[in-house]
């Protein structure tokens, strides 16, 4: 611990005696500690870099979040100049931690994430207050930089495939037509990063965390994050169970069909962006356990592909296969 990190602590804990555990999660640039205080209560301290510039944000947002009540870590304590926050402890239990649990259990925990997620998406844009930073709202060259991230992080690293010109012409026309759909269905504010892990449980209530991209964008990428999840294995039946769920909350002026529709659009582009992500982490950032959940998130694209008649997409994915994956990494 550095004698930084221990000022911080002993002038906002007022005493010296306290112990300290790096928290071992994640793939950012941030790093968690668990402090202990004598009377054995506990807080969370993030120390975040300044290579990426959502990090700054993460404070501001977080305050927003809890106005609007958002289930939200509280900041006990914050030196913005050396990227220090003392948080509340949000426990050590997640919506992952519970992937084994009966469904008939689980189900209520995705009804109150979605109820949440559904008064960020139905915040009014306009009234987002003056001076909270975020990142750049989804557009189509958003939606590109992530198709491309797939390609070059999980096609060609992971999967070492190189698409001769007439094949990536294919893809690059049909992923095109992706975006085009995609940005037909308008903006709301999104977590951006709506998966299992980035959900603690606290006493069962569902608490975010790992909100600092949030930004304008298409709900239904936040469903495709919770829903199409590759940390967590949820049956056709399970997944439409909470599309109807959401669906009925949000009561849409269209049929559900088309709810669903757009729903596997923006899931083959979460995944995409997620199977990237799994490959620039466990390659080129030397975190092998990314690489573990491979398997699922290319089913889940396979899935998605075939759901939104994407047929390019779908082939390129069935090339990409757990066999060949294990046998190459």
């Amino acid at each position: 611990m550095t004698a930084e990190i221990r000022n911080f602590l002993a002038r906002n804990l007022k005493t010296e005696i306290f112990d300290i555990a790096p928290i071992k999660k994640g793939g950012s640039d941030r790093n968690f500690y668990r402090v202990r205080r004598p009377d054995q209560s506990t807080l969370i301290l993030m120390h975040y870099g300044s290579d990426v510039a959502e990090n700054d944000y993460w404070a501001d947002i977080a305050r927003f979040l809890a106005a609007i009540k958002i289930c939200v870590p509280q900041i006990i304590a914050q030196d913005a100049n050396r990227h220090f926050i003392l948080l509340t402890d949000a426990g050590e239990t997640d919506l992952w931690s519970q992937r084994t649990v009966p469904w008939r259990q689980r189900r209520d925990y995705y009804y109150a994430v979605l109820r949440q997620i559904r008064t960020l998406h139905t915040f009014n844009t306009a009234m987002i207050p003056a001076g909270l930073r975020l990142t750049e709202g989804y557009s189509e060259k958003l939606y590109r930089w992530e198709q491309q991230y797939f390609q070059n992080n999980f096609v060609q690293a992971v999967c070492h495939l190189q698409l001769d010109p007439a094949r990536q012409k294919e893809l690059t026309a049909e992923l095109d037509g992706l975006i085009a759909r995609l940005q037909k269905l308008g903006q709301c504010l999104i977590h951006r990063d709506l998966q299992s892990q980035n959900i603690m449980l606290q006493d069962g209530i569902p608490m975010l965390i790992d909100f600092q991209g949030m930004r304008k964008g298409c709900l239904f990428y936040d469903l495709g994050s919770l829903i199409c999840d590759p940390y967590v294995s949820l049956t056709a039946s399970e997944r439409n169970e909470l599309l109807l769920f959401y669906y009925n909350l949000l009561k849409p002026s269209y049929g559900f069909q088309e709810f669903t529709g757009n729903f596997w659009q923006a899931s083959a582009q979460r995944l995409m962006q997620a199977l990237g992500a799994y490959g620039f982490l466990g390659l080129k950032k030397k975190k092998p356990d990314f690489l573990k959940h491979i398997d699922n998130g290319i089913n889940n694209l396979l899935t998605a592909a075939q759901s939104a008649r994407l047929p390019a997409l779908h082939k390129l994915a069935r090339q990409c296969t757990p066999k060949l994956i294990k046998n190459e990494i």
